[in-house]
């Protein structure tokens, strides 16, 4: 029999630590050569790490994304009495059980065809050309606040129709949805990160309500006209999908725009091979995810029954945190798994997930990253790296960078 004491890892594991922050490293080959499974007292859950281990578990229906499930999740209130914020996270596809994921999946998947995802490339360009006019021609910058934070929660208030004079609202709902999403908050915390949500859920039904009566050849057009045997989505799982879309469009794209770049520009002879071969862009960015650790915690799974996962007993309702940094870097799946190579084949990646949780929002995270990319290294061929770098060491879920100032050695 297994000792769960011996699968403990509280005593190095800490990821809200400075140590981790500046180099989680180190702490993931541990993770990954010693614990393909163990027990992470602090989170009450199950950690799995290791890119073979993981792609199981995604593919495991006996692991749900239903946050329902989980054994210390608050009693599920009746709608009448939710706030606005749970009743978005009600339709929340990562709240969803499977059935009614697949539905509202199948129903948003047209608005995401390349058709409307390359409309919105033409808009992102715009959006992008507006950011660096207004950055100008500086001799430096800070690219984690001048463009990391900023482009890709505007990309997503684009793709969805906001008004630029509204896009203050909607990146309160953005930090909302990202922050109060997250198990670990107290009741507090999450109070304070979920102010700006109904606001934000006001100016997306206006938006909604709009275009129901005059639809258009656009994103929001076509999830409002999406229909499966009569079936078509509400106002709320609209909101819930826009949320989620959040969530994983502007909030990790955030932290793959730094990272992408620092790696960038870490790797001068790998810049130089992609900027005369812009096909080596998207690579460039499958590396970034698999080769940067920018979260903290995993991807949050909760057993729907008794299982056995890895020779442990997961008992029903228990959380299962799947270590994703530990998938990138790991020597069975990556050869040479801490060099950063943007030739590199990723068939094993699990970056957007695996199975029927793969990112519905592939496309626009790669495209905005990719327009941004172009731009970038189109008004400033010479960048380079400053020196000076930090992180938020009190961010709830990410290696978010404060500073990565970067010099444009501009004649």
């Amino acid at each position: 029999m297994i000792n769960i004491d011996e699968l403990t890892v509280d005593h190095f594991f800490d990821p809200s630590s400075k140590n981790f922050i500046d180099d989680p490293k180190p702490t993931i080959e541990k993770l990954v050569k010693e614990f393909p499974i163990a027990r992470f007292n602090a989170w009450s859950a199950w950690l799995v790490t290791g890119n073979k281990n993981i792609t199981n578990c995604l593919l495991d229906r006996r692991l749900s994304t239903d946050f329902n499930l989980w054994e210390h999740a608050p009693p599920k209130k009746e709608l009448a009495d939710m706030d606005a914020f749970e009743k978005l996270m009600n339709n929340n596809l990562f709240f969803l059980n499977r059935s009614n994921h697949l539905r509202l999946r199948k129903l948003a998947l047209p608005a995401f065809s390349p058709r409307i995802m390359e409309q919105m490339k033409v808009r992102f360009t715009k959006l992008v050309k507006e950011r660096f006019d207004e950055i100008g021609k500086p001799k430096k910058f800070n690219f984690a606040t001048e463009i990391a934070e900023i482009i890709p929660t505007q990309a997503i208030a684009s793709l969805v129709g906001i008004p630029r004079d509204k896009f203050p609202i909607f990146d309160s709902l953005a930090y909302g949805v990202v922050r109060g999403i997250n198990p670990m908050l107290t009741p507090q915390e999450r109070a304070e990160a979920i102010e700006g949500v109904p606001a934000g859920l006001d100016l997306l039904n206006e938006l909604i309500d709009e275009k129901r009566k005059n639809p258009s050849d656009d994103f929001l057009s076509t999830l409002i006209t999406a229909e499966e045997d009569g079936d078509k989505l509400s106002n709320w799982e609209m909101c819930a999908l826009i949320g989620a879309v959040l969530g994983a469009g502007s909030d990790t794209a955030v932290d793959l725009h730094s990272y992408l770049i620092r790696a960038l520009l870490s790797h001068p002879d790998q810049l130089a091979e992609l900027k005369n071969d812009e096909s080596l862009i998207q690579n460039a960015i499958s590396e970034t995810l698999r080769y940067e650790s920018s979260g903290k915690t995993g991807l949050a799974r909760y057993a729907s029954e008794d299982l056995e996962i890895l020779g442990v007993n997961v008992k029903k309702g228990e959380m299962v945190q799947l270590i994703t940094s530990t998938a990138g870097l790991d020597p069975n799946a990556y050869e040479n798994a801490n060099t950063f190579n943007i030739h590199r084949s990723h068939d094993k990646s699990i970056s957007f997930g695996q199975g029927p949780h793969y990112c519905i929002g592939v496309t626009l995270v790669r495209s905005q990253t990719e327009v941004m990319l172009k731009e970038l290294f189109s008004r400033f061929p010479d960048l380079s790296l400053s020196g000076k770098m930090d992180y938020d060491y009190k961010h709830h879920n990410a290696r978010r960078m404060t500073i990565l100032e970067v010099e444009t050695n501009l004649n």
